[in-house]
Order: C-alpha cells, then sequence, then structure tokens
C-alpha cells in the first residue's frame, strides 16, 4: 500500500490503495450545438440521456446506449426563454422536463422515453378543473413517487401567515388525487430553504429572524396520513443559517441536518462555523447539537466533511467573499414562493484563481484561500481527524471546485480534481479508511477533458457515469470498480 503524499495536518495520513479500474468513454465524436447547459439523466431503461439546453433554441437529446455508443439524436419541438424556471424529473422508463414561464404563467410538462421520443402532456399541469392548485404563479415542485408523477404547488396565505402546500399525485392512467397542508411562514420574517415530498410526509426547512434579531432554523415533518405536525427550532443568536439543508435516512426515517453559521454581513469575528443535528422520526436529537467552529481554518477554500459509519454523504462548504452573501432582503421575500427553488443553486462559491496570483498573500488579513480541508468525524460530529492540501505551489494539487460527492455501495465518496503536474490533471476518489484516515484511488483519465463532476451519477449502485466536453465536443465516461 502506497502513500499518498498530501501535505497532511496534525500528522494524519491519507492512503492510496490499489484498485482494479475500468474507465470507458463514449464511442464517437459528438459536436456540441453551442452556448448551452448539459444535464445528464442516467439509466432510462437502459440508455442514457445527455440533454442539452440552450435559451432561446430547441433542446436536443444525445442517447446513448448502455455500451455508451450514441443511438440517437432528437430534437425537442420547445424553446426556453432567457427568464423561465426549469427542472426535470426521472422515472423508470422515461423522465419529464417541466417548464414555468412567467409573463404570461404558463407550467409546460414534456414527457420524454429511453428513445429519446418526446410528447407534449402540458394539459396535465393546467386543466381548468385543477383551478385549485394549478393557478399558482409559484414554480412547482416535482417527485418520483412510486415511479409516478408527484407535485407540490405552494400558496400563501398572508392573514394566516401560513403556507399552503398541495400535494398532487398522478397515476400511470394519469388521474389525480389530492391532498392538502398549512405549515407556519411569515413572509416578512421567514425563508423558505426546502420542502420535500418523502413517502407520506411533507418536510420542510426554513430560515426565520425575529424581532429581537435572534437566527432561527426549523424543520418540520407533517403525516401526510394523519395531519400531524412535528416541528424542532435551533437558534444561533445573531450568526446566519446560511445554505441549510436536510438529509432523510430510510434505514431508521431519521434525519441529518446541517448549515453553515456566519456573522451577519458587515460585522467582522468569528471565523464561520458548521452546525450539526441528527433527528429521529419524531425529530428529537439522537445525539447532542454540534457547532464545529472556524471550518475555513489553514487558509481553507473548501472544507469537506464525513461521518466514517454514515452512508448518507459528504457535508461541503466552500468560502464565501462577505460580498456574496448578505441577510435577506426584501427582493428574497418577495420571490420566495413565485421564484422558489430547491437549495441547489442559492449561492456561489468563491472561485478560486488560476495561475502564480492564486498563491500570491494579500497585504491585509490572510492569504487568498486556495487549501482543501477534509475532515473524518465520529458519530458525534465532533472532529476525529483532518487532512489539509495546502496548495502552496504556483498550481493546485487538488482543486477545491467542482466535485462530485456520491454514495455507492454503503460507502460515502467524494471526486475531486488532481494535478499531478502542472496542466496535467486526473480525479481522486476519497473516501473513509477502516481506521482514522481517508483512502484515496487516483483515476488516470484523460487530463485535456473537462468532467463535469456535478453531474455525476451512480448507476444501479455498480458504476458511476460523468459526462465532459473537450473543446466543442461532448460525451460521458464510465468508471466500474472491482474492488
Amino acid at each position: 500500500m502506497n502513500k499518498y503524499r498530501l501535505l497532511l495536518l496534525f500528522g494524519i495520513f491519507c492512503y492510496s490503495i490499489a484498485a482494479a479500474q475500468k474507465i470507458q468513454y463514449g464511442k464517437g465524436v459528438i459536436k456540441t450545438p453551442g452556448g448551452g447547459e448539459l444535464q445528464l439523466l442516467a439509466n432510462i431503461n437502459g440508455f442514457h440521456h445527455l440533454l442539452y439546453v440552450t435559451h432561446g433554441k430547441k433542446p436536443v437529446v444525445y442517447v446513448f446506449n448502455d455500451q455508451l455508443r450514441l443511438h440517437t439524436t432528437e430534437e425537442l419541438n420547445i424553446r426556453f426563454p432567457e427568464k423561465c424556471d426549469i427542472r426535470m424529473l426521472q422515472l423508470n422508463d422515461h423522465y419529464l422536463l417541466y417548464m414555468h414561464t412567467y409573463q404570461p404563467s404558463y407550467h409546460h410538462l414534456i414527457r420524454i422515453n429511453k428513445e429519446g421520443n418526446s410528447q407534449d402532456v402540458s394539459y396535465l399541469l393546467n386543466d381548468p378543473a385543477d383551478s385549485l392548485w394549478n393557478k399558482s404563479t409559484a414554480t412547482f415542485q416535482l417527485f418520483n413517487s412510486n415511479n409516478n408523477l408527484s407535485l407540490i404547488a405552494h400558496t400563501y396565505h398572508s392573514q394566516l401567515k401560513k403556507i399552503r402546500s398541495t400535494i398532487v399525485h398522478f397515476t400511470a392512467d394519469n388521474n389525480k388525487s389530492t391532498i392538502q397542508a398549512l405549515f407556519p411562514f411569515d413572509l416578512l420574517f421567514d425563508d423558505l430553504k426546502e420542502a420535500t415530498l418523502q413517502k407520506n410526509q411533507l418536510l420542510i426547512l426554513k430560515t426565520s429572524k425575529d424581532e429581537d434579531e435572534k437566527n432561527i432554523l426549523s424543520f418540520y415533518k407533517i403525516d401526510l396520513r394523519t395531519g400531524v405536525l412535528y416541528s424542532k427550532q435551533f437558534e444561533s443568536g445573531k450568526y446566519l443559517y446560511f445554505n441549510p439543508k436536510f438529509r432523510y435516512n430510510a434505514n431508521d426515517s431519521s434525519f441529518f441536518l446541517h448549515s453553515m453559521l456566519r456573522t451577519p454581513f458587515g460585522y467582522r469575528g468569528a471565523n464561520p462555523g458548521m452546525f450539526m443535528a441528527n433527528l429521529n422520526s419524531t425529530l428529537n436529537e439522537t445525539v447532542p447539537v454540534q457547532t464545529l467552529p472556524n471550518i475555513f481554518r489553514n487558509n481553507a477554500a473548501s472544507a469537506f466533511m464525513v461521518e466514517k459509519t454514515n452512508t448518507l454523504g459528504w457535508v461541503s462548504s466552500f468560502y464565501l467573499q462577505s460580498k456574496s452573501y448578505s441577510s435577506n432582503s426584501n427582493l428574497d421575500k418577495s420571490s420566495v414562493l413565485q421564484g422558489f427553488i430547491p437549495p441547489s443553486a442559492n449561492y456561489t462559491p468563491y472561485v478560486p484563481e488560476v495561475g502564480l496570483n492564486a498563491f500570491s498573500l494579500n497585504s491585509n488579513y490572510d492569504s487568498k484561500p486556495t487549501a482543501v480541508l477534509m475532515t473524518l468525524l465520529n458519530h458525534r460530529f465532533e472532529r476525529a481527524k483532518d487532512s489539509l492540501v495546502k496548495n502552496d505551489g504556483n498550481y493546485y494539487k487538488i482543486h477545491p471546485w467542482p466535485y462530485a460527492s456520491f454514495t455507492m455501495q454503503n460507502r460515502s465518496y467524494l471526486l475531486l480534481i488532481e494535478e499531478i503536474v502542472a496542466k496535467k490533471k486526473g480525479l481522486l476518489l476519497v473516501y473513509p479508511g477502516e481506521k482514522n484516515h481517508f483512502e484515496t484511488i487516483h483515476l488516470r483519465v484523460q487530463s485535456n477533458y473537462d468532467f463535469l463532476l456535478p453531474q455525476l451519477q451512480v448507476v444501479e449502485n455498480k458504476y458511476i457515469l460523468v459526462p465532459y466536453t473537450n473543446k466543442k465536443e461532448l460525451g460521458l465516461m464510465k468508471v466500474n470498480f472491482t474492488n
């Protein structure tokens, strides 16, 4: 077992292990239309789709078979305006492309099968008989419920100071059933961060600031069968809950909550920390709430944390310059429903500079953040071990961004970009080892490809798929691990 020589903190080691890998790339050259964005939808009944979306142009679907050979290319008969919300929902043998336009408000829905053939099914969302929920100006949230479509439509009631969520379930023959739930929400003080449907539960995460300027994180669980509402609140004083999220553990019906804690805009003081809590099915704490201070110590641009026995994945945080975040504004609050988007893109991480300037020192307060910090947590979310890649040379040994985290075969993985030498890139897979250290696997990939790591998907718990671009070309990479 060879030791991978990272620059390490506290004398903790990362080990590089030998692992047989089979890396496969898509066959044939595919030219990109240009000016758009890619979305991967893996394993649509054995086929893999790359959807290329460009505002003002018709989307293009590239369909690959299980050998990554291009099967067909299809153009969808729809154009996306510059201002719209787009969602995609993957089901077993097809997926749904949903677009919400605002002026006028209209809900578009397209069904796309494994061959890339599309059908406009917008009538499902615009039936005049469903005015109870489809007249909402908010963007719907789509969910996979036993391989059928479910959606949530939110409406704010100012007099009640509550949000009414209408949950609509569609059957395979397009019959509908609805159920409603109310939860507390004050548009003046609250921000809706996440609303998720999990089986027969509606799960809500919101932040608040009361009249005394105290910051509150609230988590609600509503049993849709009985109407029982469970709630849990946490207070952080003046510190802001930034980018809060939760994860559901189907094995024991527990919930893992985490959020960055930051001082208010304009304050100088404590460095950002990380709040973590684990709740059981009735939202009682299973371990004491943990707040880790100074998560960006040692000049870290990104901080990754994982609990060794927890298969819910890694927690990631990125250094934010003061201008990148602020307290809630009136604009944010007026759009909390109309433009409500699940918390996948509600902040922009600090993107480090590339080149010599990235590693020069500031004369003011501290050096520019370049390091990558990985922390192993114990079952009480306390720091067990740290591993630090300082990146203090003239290029990044490990890039702070982009990254992918995923769970496969009950193990939590982190995938990062590494540079063996300047401008010669590879991929590095990191996961908790048997003892208190991280183990790593080097993926010998094409160094001139740009891998879209946030698009990574696990297929059948056996292998991963990652889209890539190379100048004006695009494709898929498949990685199998044999041990």
